[in-house]
């Protein structure tokens, strides 16, 4: 990824290709805050680690900048790779829990066990994106083939199926998402007959999930039984080590650490906060695994205040706010999809989180600009003057 990085920038310098700055201003300014966060950073060896984390925000874009202007088709070349790459990934999943299975192990077809070599979250977060785009190519590209039609929609029918298997409760929520949009996109472009067969898919897709993925349907009664715990402010939270419980547990302790600090630990010193607060609360196994925030909004509020907490938030409200403006469906839902995944996990803290929304953010923001330049009037020119 580094050296195709590299090789993109030299071409974008050298073709200096128009970058759409309404986009991605944000992730340029959250990237420049954390720079100055170093300032009241003690802890400097994380802090340079966490800027090689993130420096991906800036250079990414740039470089799916210069790629669509090098390829017109970029995009769609690019989700046909991480399409294809997301079935590869389902392929070895199923083989790492079958290989789980025969050695005698539990739930080996369901989450962690499952996903192979990534974050069962993450995983999910990628399924959906890849449905996502495979339902706008079937609903709103004209001219597809029968036989592109039927690729796109096997390869959802497997990413959906991937996504119940793994349980996630953001990925779960993330595929209601993308199948409301699709019934939407059915119902506004098809005659009746057409509507009616697609919106039915789609309730049935709905359905199988729901009634199929009992591990969801007991994750999230956990998770509203954490919830009451929080509420009722029982001190066991902070003693289990359930997932919900953890996740709530960063989230009382970042709350706790924004209103305290309205500038933030620092850059380098995230960490530190958060896991001083978790040994004042004798939360050990949120300090054994030294959680980070678990959300990227209350992340960036942790580290850099409530200037922090605006400009993550702006890095998925303003893509969203100029996909509906544009009327450009695949910025919007990426958008969307960033914004629900961003509420529960910390995605701008790992590689798995940046470069997958630093490249689609950058193809994206490209692809929707061309679209509004070339959709929005012209000025008339004045009547010549009669001599």
């Amino acid at each position: 990824m580094a050296v195709a990085t590299v090789l993109l920038l030299v071409l974008a310098w050298r073709m200096r290709p128009v970058i759409d700055w309404r986009t991605l201003w944000p992730v340029s300014a959250l990237y420049g805050l954390h720079v100055l966060g170093m300032a009241w950073s003690f802890d400097l060896s994380f802090g340079l680690f966490d800027l090689q984390i993130k420096a991906g925000l800036v250079l990414l874009p740039i470089a799916a900048a210069a790629f669509m202007a090098l390829r017109s088709s970029g995009l769609q070349e690019s989700m046909l790779a991480f399409t294809v790459g997301n079935m590869i990934a389902f392929t070895l999943s199923m083989a790492n829990a079958w290989h789980c299975k025969v050695n005698g192990g539990e739930g080996c077809f369901s989450q962690s066990a499952l996903s192979f070599d990534l974050h069962p979250s993450y995983a999910a977060w990628y399924a959906c994106w890849t449905v996502a785009y495979a339902g706008h190519r079937v609903l709103n590209v004209q001219g597809l083939g029968v036989r592109e039609r039927s690729l796109w929609i096997a390869a959802s029918m497997v990413q959906i199926a991937f996504i119940v298997m793994l349980a996630s409760k953001s990925g779960v929520l993330g595929l209601g998402v993308v199948l409301l949009w699709m019934a939407v996109s059915a119902v506004r472009r098809f005659a009746t007959v057409g509507k009616v067969a697609v919106v039915a898919a789609v309730v049935a897709t709905a359905i199988a999930g729901s009634r199929g993925g009992t591990v969801v349907m007991e994750r999230m009664r956990t998770a509203l039984n954490a919830v009451e715990l929080a509420r009722a402010g029982d001190p066991a939270i902070y003693a289990s080590s359930g997932g919900s419980e953890m996740r709530l547990v960063a989230w009382i302790c970042s709350a706790e650490l924004i209103s305290s600090d309205p500038l933030g630990a620092g850059t380098g010193d995230v960490k530190h906060a958060l896991v001083g607060c978790y040994e004042a609360k004798n939360a050990a196994p949120a300090l054994e695994r030294r959680l980070n925030s678990h959300s990227q909004f209350l992340q960036g509020g942790v580290a850099l205040g409530w200037l922090g907490i605006l400009l993550t938030l702006a890095t998925v409200l303003v893509p969203l706010v100029l996909g509906l403006r544009r009327r450009h469906a695949l910025l919007t839902l990426f958008a969307l999809l960033c914004l629900l995944n961003a509420a529960v996990e910390s995605v701008l803290e790992v590689q798995a989180g940046v470069a997958f929304v630093g490249i689609f953010l950058g193809l994206l923001a490209a692809s929707s600009a061309g679209r509004a330049h070339l959709a929005a009037p012209t000025r008339p020119e004045p009547p010549a003057s009669r001599a």
